[in-house]
């Protein structure tokens, strides 16, 4: 007998066809999701009790009733692979494909230190560029070639980026601007159903868990850690796999090789312009699914996925009662993370924008241990609607690689 080890497991999540029913055995979508210590899902039963009065004084034996399915998977936030499936399932949406935009197409384009301008055309309009995408730039100047920056105001002929970004370029129309690809929400959600195995690789043996839907995910960035990601999930059924037919994906998919993201090796923007002051940031999304229970049937036709939330919180050095003034007139602003892999350019990378912010709670200790104040605030979070140069989404989130 092969007792299975706690680290020797596989966790595989595919995009089902048919909902509750599993995806093909050679999906080609498939992921592993590269994990840490989880929770993992779990088969829930419904336990019905009889209310029958016997004579004896016993309470009658109970029954199982309805199925459901729920838990959650932890993993360290990486660049592309199954971090592509997750983030669509929360979003409801899926990744557009990166743009490439040559500089002819503007006329010229010319490089500030903070900003890249053209000078016919329209960034905006013909090109499609948003407020908080993320774009690379191949000029002439070498020290400004593949850069991963931030777009943190645009107009039709001038994109702004944060102070300091590029070395100043003259007009060319020799050049190619490139935005990262991107997901941002629909104006209907796509609702993603998944196939998900737990791979016990010791006692070959599987766990399929059919009809998962994204519930939850929480990002977790703190200074000399990994950025932490967790996915909840809520599904329909579980079928038990014996050896011989596990696992269930035979063309077991590739693990993603890229590093896992540090909060060191990241920038935040506050309202557009660069924070070293913050110690910790979460960013939680939320949403509020179920199954029904019906007669005939221990499995729910459907688990019913419906309103997203999104709800965060930083902490932070205080200095000044900025943060103070913004919580007293309600003042709202935008948040961006641009996460990057500590390699040559162009670097792997992970963006998160966030376009309609306000605080919703402050605190701050007044004594404590030695080092600075520490503020803490809680965030609100809504969705922006279109305007010229925004997404209409509650987040935009880019990544370098697919």
């Amino acid at each position: 007998m092969t007792i299975q080890t706690a680290a020797n497991v596989a966790a595989i999540i595919a995009r089902e066809i048919t909902t509750g029913t599993a995806a093909l055995t050679s999906a080609t979508n498939a992921r592993v999701i590269r994990i840490v210590g989880s929770p993992g899902l779990d088969l829930k039963r419904a336990q019905i009790l009889s209310n029958e009065k016997r004579d004896d004084g016993n309470k009658g034996m109970g029954r199982l009733g309805g199925k459901s399915v729920d838990g959650s998977i932890n993993s360290e936030l990486t660049v592309g692979g199954a971090m592509t499936v997750l983030i669509e399932g929360i979003l409801r949406a899926a990744f557009s494909t990166s743009t490439a935009i040559g500089f002819a197409s503007m006329t010229t384009v010319s490089v500030a230190t903070n900003g890249i301008v053209g000078t016919g055309g329209d960034w905006v309009g013909s090109q499609g560029l948003r407020v908080g995408d993320i774009v690379t730039l191949t000029t002439g100047v070498a020290a400004n070639a593949n850069l991963r920056t931030p777009i943190t105001a645009i107009t039709s002929l001038t994109i702004s980026v944060p102070a300091g970004t590029f070395t100043v370029a003259a007009a060319t129309s020799t050049g190619t601007l490139t935005r990262l690809r991107k997901v941002v929400q629909g104006t209907t959600p796509v609702r993603y159903s998944h196939t998900i195995e737990q791979y016990n690789e010791d006692a070959d043996l599987s766990e399929l868990f059919l009809g998962c839907r994204l519930t939850g995910l929480s990002l977790s960035m703190k200074p000399g850690q990994m950025v932490t990601a967790g996915f909840s999930f809520m599904g329909m059924d579980r079928t038990a796999l014996l050896t011989s037919t596990s696992p269930w994906f035979t063309a077991q998919p590739g693990v993603t090789t890229g590093l896992s993201l540090v909060a060191d090796d990241s920038s935040i923007l506050d309202a557009g312009v660069a924070v070293t002051t913050f110690t910790g940031f979460d960013l939680n999304f939320s949403i509020a699914a179920a199954g029904a229970a019906v007669i005939g049937s221990f499995i729910s036709p459907d688990i019913f996925d419906n309103d997203l939330s999104v709800t965060g919180s930083i902490t932070g050095l205080r200095s000044d009662f900025a943060n103070l003034t913004r919580y007293d007139a309600e003042t709202e602003f935008d948040l961006m993370v641009v996460l990057t892999e500590p390699t040559t350019a162009p670097k792997p990378c992970f963006a998160i924008y966030v376009p309609r912010v306000k605080i919703g709670g402050l605190s701050a200790p007044l004594g404590g241990d030695d080092g600075p104040q520490i503020e803490t605030l809680s965030l609100i979070i809504g969705p922006r609607v279109a305007a010229t140069g925004f997404d209409a989404t509650v987040a935009s989130i880019s990544q370098s690689t697919q």
